[in-house]
């Protein structure tokens, strides 16, 4: 299925109005935990932001089940893998408790709401496990999406991945290395981004997914809205085009990476 692209102006405005969703959502949904697939970087920061202050208003968020999409692993002890420390900077854990879940509870507190506490993240060991959570838990209600820079990874699924693939380990390649340097400034140099990474499938996103909205924001983003903005199926060169495949998908950009002046 071929989207036909929201332009906005800029990324405050994609984070406002898919805010806008999310608390649309969770309002029709009704008492039940309301679970929102969650990318951590850049693309997403706005619409934390833009949530965190509609909790200050006043709006309940304390149904949101924030459920992460990937983390960067390392070798264990025992041969296997384990997060990385969650104390560092790039952990897609750290990111998780610090940039969403505070934000809102300090947030929630001013407002004298109960903050949302529930976050969900693979585990390394068993990583076929995470689909299972969520399946039944009835599934995501909401993936948040965003495309890969130079290679159209969406979570760590690169170019290759095949469609049927559920939450797995992977070894990440150059590009999507590449890509992280620029979402994590401490990385100077390539060697000191890891190697390895757990992460939700490309079946995880499209079979267990209500919705799904795609976001693209800023000029480093056309390559990606060209290629998404163009495909009709999922294309495993450009991983971020399950978008087309998945129910209920909404692809969202600001002007610069749609071409647009603003």
């Amino acid at each position: 299925m071929q989207l036909t692209p929201r332009i906005l102006d800029d990324a405050a405005a994609v984070g406002d109005a898919v805010a806008d969703l999310i608390v649309e959502r969770m309002s029709v949904a009704g008492d039940r935990p309301f679970l929102l697939g969650c990318p951590s970087g850049r693309t997403a920061v706005p619409v934390y932001a833009a949530l965190a202050r509609r909790a200050a208003e006043g709006v309940d968020l304390s149904r949101l089940v924030i459920v992460m999409m990937d983390d960067y692993v390392v070798p264990s002890d025992d041969g296997g893998f384990r997060i990385v420390d969650p104390a560092a900077s790039y952990s897609c854990l750290r990111f998780a408790r610090e940039e969403i879940l505070q934000p809102l509870a300090a947030a929630a507190a001013s407002a004298g709401t109960a903050a949302p506490e529930q976050l969900w993240t693979a585990d390394p060991d068993q990583p076929e496990a995470f689909d299972e959570r969520i399946a039944a838990a009835g599934g995501i209600d909401l993936f948040l999406l965003a495309s890969g820079d130079s290679d159209g990874h969406v979570a760590f699924n690169q170019p290759g991945t095949p469609r049927d693939a559920r939450t797995h380990l992977v070894t990440l390649g150059e590009a999507t290395r590449r890509d992280n340097m620029d979402t994590f400034p401490e990385f100077t140099r390539l060697d000191m981004v890891p190697h390895n990474g757990v992460t939700v499938g490309i079946d995880t996103i499209a079979r267990l997914s209500a919705e799904v909205v795609m976001m693209l924001i800023g000029e480093h983003k056309r390559r990606a809205f060209e290629r998404i903005t163009t495909a009709h199926e999922y294309q495993p060169d450009w991983p971020a085009t399950i978008v087309t495949e998945c129910r209920g998908a909404l692809l969202l950009a600001d002007a610069a990476a749609a071409h647009e002046p603003s």
